[in-house]
Parts: C-alpha cells; sequence; structure tokens
C-alpha cells in the first residue's frame, strides 16, 4: 500500500515538474520579443498599452500596437496607423493632456514633452508620409524633458 502511494506520489511530482518547465519555457520564450497586437486582443491592449497609447485618437480604420520588452533597453509601447497622413488630431490631443513640442528632432520625429509633470518622460510622434503611416510613441523610464521650446 505504501509503495503504491509512494510510486503515485513520484509520477505526480515528475509530471507537475514537467508541466510547470513547460509553462516557463513557453513565457521565457517570448519574454523579450516585440508584441504586436491588436485593440481586440483584450489581453495584451489592457496590459501592455500605456495610458497615453490607449486613449490616443484613432486616426485611421487600420491601426495595431506594439510593446516591446526591452531587452537592454527601456520598455516602449507604440500606436501605428496605416493609410493615415493627417496627424492633427494626435497633437490637439497630445496638447489638451499638457504636452509641448519641442523644436528639436529626434531621427524625424517630433518629441513632445510635458513640462509640468515630475517624472514624466516624453512621447514621440512620426510622420511618414510616402508610406502613409503615423506612429505614436512612448518610452518607458524616459528622463523628464528639459525646459521645452514652443513652435
Amino acid at each position: 500500500m505504501v509503495f503504491i502511494f509512494s510510486r503515485s506520489l513520484i509520477a505526480i511530482s515528475i509530471t507537475a515538474l514537467i508541466l510547470c518547465g513547460l509553462f516557463i519555457s513557453l513565457i521565457a520564450s517570448n519574454i523579450n520579443e516585440m508584441t504586436v497586437y491588436k485593440e481586440t486582443d483584450r489581453y495584451n491592449y489592457y496590459s501592455l498599452t500605456y495610458e497615453e497609447i490607449q486613449n490616443a485618437p484613432r486616426i485611421s480604420q487600420n491601426y495595431y500596437f506594439e510593446f516591446q520588452p526591452g531587452d537592454g533597453y527601456a520598455p516602449s509601447n507604440a500606436i501605428i496607423f496605416k493609410d493615415a497622413i493627417n496627424p492633427e488630431p494626435l497633437r490637439t490631443y497630445l496638447v489638451k493632456l499638457g504636452y509641448v513640442r519641442e523644436q528639436r528632432r529626434l531621427r524625424g520625429m517630433e518629441v513632445w514633452c510635458q513640462p509640468n509633470k515630475e517624472g514624466r518622460g516624453p512621447l514621440y510622434l512620426y510622420v511618414d508620409k510616402h508610406a502613409k503611416e503615423v506612429r505614436l510613441a512612448k518610452i518607458q523610464d524616459q528622463p523628464p524633458c528639459s525646459t521645452p521650446s514652443t513652435t
């Protein structure tokens, strides 16, 4: 009787260890990869999307989100609009949030800062008129903006 109990316990323990190992390997395999998702993917949308990106006006029917966990860099989140060339609703949205557009550009992207918010990093707006694509991105843990310049 004790022999049968111990064999069953060993079999259950080995099965549990194998299942735990598979679960951990599945999670670890995607830990440093970019996640591309749509708003209909509720789990990723609510767990990965930063508030400023979630609430951005939808300037096109064709859009998706990207989340980059970092892998040595700060995590970032973006909303990418396809078939869009007019970023004005996004600019208006950023102004309503208290962001100010800086005169400097970073690799072709507009830099938007929130001067009165301690610890709030910038948002980046990129417009590619040739590809008809507009991207609004936020990089987590960016240093707060310096003194903003108005344009």
